[in-house]
């Protein structure tokens, strides 16, 4: 079967991930009794209800400072350090894509788990790969996350693809057995190299 559309994730493949800022500014100032990398494993568990839109902004600062026993930060303090996590664009990775749109005809969905907070300040940065998408389906907007199974289904209505047309790529390895469960091919992202690697396995032209 030919592939019609491949869905990229955007967090640790696209966009370069770095929680220093914010473990150093957030979660070591805690004064819970207890190790840090607990309580930031702890905060993240609990973040799905904003990453699904089902919260607002001072919602989730409000369950953030619960979590943490406190916070050491104004609401405002703590969105930059939390939108400090975004840290930078993958340029191997936006090269790829862009030689893929150009050499195949193919649909590109960006789909990702990403709050209305990271999602605005993602908008703000100067990177140029808004255009590289026909398509983003946001977990904050269609009020779901991967890996449930509904975004999968959301996403194959949005490309007009039977599940075996399309082939997704995600860094994360539960995200990636979900969408294969419905019949989606997937890759796991584990770096470029291993990635154009798989890509060619299923005739992606990348040249």
């Amino acid at each position: 079967m030919t592939i019609k559309c491949i869905i990229i994730d955007l967090g640790d493949v696209l966009i370069e991930l770095d929680f220093s800022i914010f473990f150093n500014e957030v979660i070591s100032p805690s004064p819970l009794n207890k190790p840090k990398t607990y309580i930031m494993l702890e905060f993240f568990r609990q973040s799905d209800t904003y990453h699904q839109g089902k919260i607002t902004d001072e919602e989730f600062y409000k369950q953030a400072c619960e979590i943490l026993g406190a916070c050491s930060l104004d609401q405002k303090q703590f969105y930059a350090s939390f939108n400090s996590i975004l840290s930078d664009i993958n340029l191997d990775m936006v090269e790829l894509i862009r030689n893929i749109k150009s050499s195949n005809n193919l649909t590109l969905i960006c789909m990702s788990n990403i709050n209305s907070s990271h999602w605005k300040y993602l908008k703000k940065k100067k990177w140029d790969i808004w255009e590289l998408f026909d398509e983003f389906i946001l977990s904050h907007e269609i009020h779901f996350t991967k890996p449930d199974p509904k975004m999968y289904e959301f996403a194959l209505e949005k490309a007009r693809c039977k599940p075996e047309e399309v082939l997704f790529i995600d860094d994360g390895l539960n995200n990636v057995r979900s969408a294969q469960e419905i019949g989606i091919n997937a890759i796991r992202f584990v770096g470029l190299d291993n990635l154009m690697e798989e890509l060619q396995k299923y005739n992606i032209n990348l040249s």
